[in-house]
């Protein structure tokens, strides 16, 4: 590991009376603006908050998105939002305090009008209050801008990094310190399923694998409340149509491109922002496990057999399931030709229903890779004269014998 020093890090750094937004000082360089500015605490103001005890409060009027505090080098807090705004408690000592303000801009909010004018970082008075003497204004003190990480910009996560780079074995025994750099090293998981990372033991921040950036992690837990039984995207948009997952995390696994990877020995390289540690952090493979299909007798065949067909209506509409490379339906979980009821992985039959439904499908599909069966009465008899009906089917995927996947 290599904790990230914490404000100033680079010669690269500019000074300015004031509070300037972030997106026109990073200019896209980096996610990350540290903001550092000085102040000298009294005796007077210990003894003020000792007797009346109370703390000092860092006030900002407007925030977004992610912004974490730091005193002499300590983290104090954190907060995040849409121009929000901002009321931490400081623990402040007697002399010089180097107060130091990190925005990101992660999370930015990605549509709506104007959304180039709206900006990141902060607005309004910065301001630190409960000073016996009152609130001392920071708004036009002097503040020294620092873009970025000294591990973002040294490569700690490239492949053939700086050999001067001090990197330090680390134990589960050792004290886990937030904004560390880890790496470790992996072999490939043999086969083609595609590759994760699981990262729900992490909290915030990002990684990289042979030097490919994967991405941004934040393992943000969902509210509790708003999901829907029933989803139904039509109508005008709305942001918490068809919501899933409810108290959740959001995301907890990142996919690895197999391109990137070699037999053995890839790189992985871990910012972790929190004093969460990478000792619990797992490779898995995943693959489609289950797979369904639910279609009417008087739906249309599918665009590929119109330029073959006379008419459309010569050839019966049919569900087309298909595994991943390398896997074969295994089982048969629910077949009905019917009036069958609920969605895939909740079927049940209806009151109109073929007895060989599942001996049909499983003699067009089971082993296969992929199967295609008609919906028609010619392939299953006609259970209910009169009634239009429709096929629904689950089936679980398997690896072929010999592949070492896992679902």
């Amino acid at each position: 590991m290599i904790e990230e020093p914490i404000g100033v890090w680079g010669s690269e750094n500019i000074t300015f009376q004031g509070v300037l937004e972030h997106l026109n000082v990073t200019k896209d360089q980096s996610d990350y603006l540290w903001y550092m500015t000085r102040i000298y605490v009294r005796d007077s103001d210990i003894s003020f908050w000792e007797e009346n005890e109370i703390s000092p409060t860092l006030s900002i009027d407007s925030m977004r998105d992610f912004m974490r505090v730091f005193i002499n080098g300590r983290h104090a807090g954190s907060a995040k939002g849409d121009w929000v705004k901002v009321l931490q408690p400081l623990q402040l000592s007697q002399g010089f305090n180097d107060i130091v303000l990190l925005s990101e801009t992660v999370g930015l909010q990605n549509y709506g009008a104007f959304l180039e004018k709206d900006g990141a970082g902060f607005r309004g008075q910065v301001k630190l209050t409960g000073f016996k003497n009152g609130d001392i204004d920071l708004t036009q003190s002097s503040w020294t801008y620092q873009i970025g990480l000294q591990g973002e910009f040294q490569k700690f996560y490239a492949v053939n990094g700086d050999a001067s780079t001090k990197w330090v074995e680390v134990s589960k025994e050792v004290l886990p310190a937030g904004f560390s750099w880890y790496k470790a090293h992996f072999d490939a998981p043999d086969g083609t399923d595609p590759v994760v990372l699981d990262l729900s033991t992490m909290s915030k921040g990002q990684a990289w694998v042979n030097g490919h950036h994967m991405g941004r992690y934040w393992t943000l837990t969902a509210p509790k409340d708003g999901c829907q039984e029933n989803c139904d995207y039509r109508g005008a948009y709305n942001e918490n149509k068809c919501t899933t997952n409810c108290g959740k995390p959001t995301q907890t696994w990142y996919h690895i491109p197999r391109s990137w990877l070699q037999p053995s020995d890839n790189l992985l390289v871990i910012f972790e922002e929190t004093d969460k540690t990478p000792f619990d952090i797992s490779l898995k493979i995943r693959f489609t496990g289950t797979v369904c299909g639910q279609v009417s007798e008087n739906h249309y065949p599918s665009l590929n057999l119109w330029g073959q067909l006379q008419s459309s209506t010569n050839t019966p509409a049919a569900v087309h399931l298909q595994c991943d490379p390398g896997h074969t339906i295994s089982s048969i979980e629910f077949a009905s030709y019917g009036t069958p009821q609920g969605s895939c992985q909740k079927f049940s039959k209806g009151s109109c229903h073929a007895s060989n439904s599942e001996l049909v499908v499983s003699e067009a599909c089971q082993g296969r890779n992929s199967c295609s069966i008609s919906v028609s009465n010619d392939a299953f008899g006609d259970p209910c004269n009169g009634v239009t009906k429709t096929l629904a089917v689950e089936v679980q995927c398997s690896a072929y014998i010999g592949s070492s996947a896992s679902k």
